[in-house]
């Protein structure tokens, strides 16, 4: 089970942090600028905010196989018909963006917290192995798209690209089904979380801090291929700093997992990651003026990146208690259409508004800013949530 919703979010969810190499490429063919494009992506991102609740009700009335089985269909739908409007900014906001965005939105809901369902003692281990799933992901079809666009042109690449989702999201697909019910029930009543009060002020301020982190949360991935042909790398070059993003971030889905399940709890963890995010961004990627620093960056920030959202589960779970994971779970997610939705675009516009690509590495640095900033307003909301459930500096949470 953990291995098809492995398989999953390495297509679907991976998909979307491949998306920087296609927009590089129509960046440099002219079809529009950065600030402009950048909306694909966002869109296919905010899909996901904007089915959570129709999502949930979907796999609870016809079952994790059956909406997963519509979803991988659509996410290679997507890409296929958007080969036949790689002229059309419109067109490819519909097929790439929406279709292929509604796609894997519906693969996610119905793998994303299927594992919590089997698992109790190891759940964030194994949520975050399907979780990385997103990472591996990433930096496969980010390879792969750049090695597809310097054989062929950009609609073939699409083409292939929605043949290979299809081929391996139909098998995982047929795998998903639901836990038993009573086993689903004891793990739900297992745990529980602190007082009325802690729950209703955590509960507020995680919303709010998990919110504002989902702004910065795309603008490495759909923008470091661009800042890397702004330093001089190559196409190739540049899918690869993104595919090294892309990979440490499935190390970090993975490994923060584990050491939350081992010695911070995911709450602690939570905020460890949040932090450093923004402290790389600040500090790592304004200097970041040559290959190395660039790398070290895209490592750093990918792997706390990738950990930061394997750990929102667990976070949810301590938070609202394990009998509400699942609808709180979906809930915020919903929440979190306005990041998903503005969060690169607002990027974009900055990049745009100090010079664009052509600008060189200091166009970028508002933007740079602008996701630094927001990453440590958002640890400072996840901090607060942690001092009201306990005080207690060294408690496992």
């Amino acid at each position: 089970m953990v291995a098809a919703c492995f398989t999953l979010f390495l297509t679907t969810v991976g998909g979307i942090y491949s998306w920087g190499v296609l927009q590089d490429r129509l960046v440099a063919e002219g079809l529009a600028p950065a600030s402009t494009l950048v909306w694909i992506g966002s869109v296919q991102a905010s899909v996901e905010s904007v089915i959570a609740l129709p999502g949930a009700r979907l796999v609870a009335a016809y079952g994790p196989r059956r909406v997963a089985l519509v979803g991988s269909i659509l996410a290679a739908v997507g890409p296929v018909l958007a080969s036949f409007c790689t002229h059309s900014v419109a067109g490819l906001i519909m097929t790439e963006g929406f279709l292929f965005g509604l796609g894997q939105s519906l693969c996610f809901y119905a793998s994303a917290m299927l594992p919590a369902t089997y698992f109790l003692r190891r759940r964030n281990l194994a949520t975050g192995i399907v979780f990385s799933g997103a990472g591996v992901g990433g930096a496969v079809f980010s390879i792969i798209t750049a090695q597809l666009l310097e054989a062929t042109d950009l609609a073939w690449t699409l083409r292939i690209v929605g043949c290979i989702f299809l081929a391996l999201n139909l098998p995982a697909a047929l795998v998903l089904k639901s836990a038993d019910r009573s086993r689903s029930r004891f793990l739900q009543t297992r745990k529980s979380c602190s007082g009325p009060h802690s729950r209703t002020s955590g509960s507020s301020f995680s919303s709010v801090g998990s919110s504002i982190a989902i702004f910065p949360l795309f603008v490495p991935p759909f923008f470091l291929p661009l800042y890397a042909n702004s330093v001089g790398l190559s196409t190739s070059m540049s899918s690869l700093v993104l595919a090294g993003f892309n990979l440490s971030s499935a190390v970090g889905r993975f490994g923060f997992g584990v050491f939350a399940d081992l010695l911070l709890g995911s709450l602690n963890s939570l905020v460890v990651c949040l932090f450093l995010v923004g402290i790389s961004t600040l500090v790592i990627w304004p200097l970041a003026t040559s290959v190395a620093p660039l790398v070290v960056f895209a490592i750093v920030n990918g792997l706390c990146a990738g950990g930061m959202f394997s750990l929102f589960p667990g976070t949810i779970a301590n938070v609202f208690g394990s009998r509400n994971l699942s609808q709180f779970f979906n809930l915020i997610f919903f929440f979190w259409m306005p990041g998903y939705f503005l969060g690169s675009p607002i990027a974009g516009y900055l990049l745009q508004a100090y010079g664009g690509p052509e600008g060189g590495i200091g166009a970028y640095r508002p933007a740079i800013f602008y996701s630094g900033v927001l990453s440590l307003i958002a640890a400072g909301f996840v901090l607060a949530v942690r001092v009201i459930q306990d005080r207690s500096v060294f408690k496992k949470m």
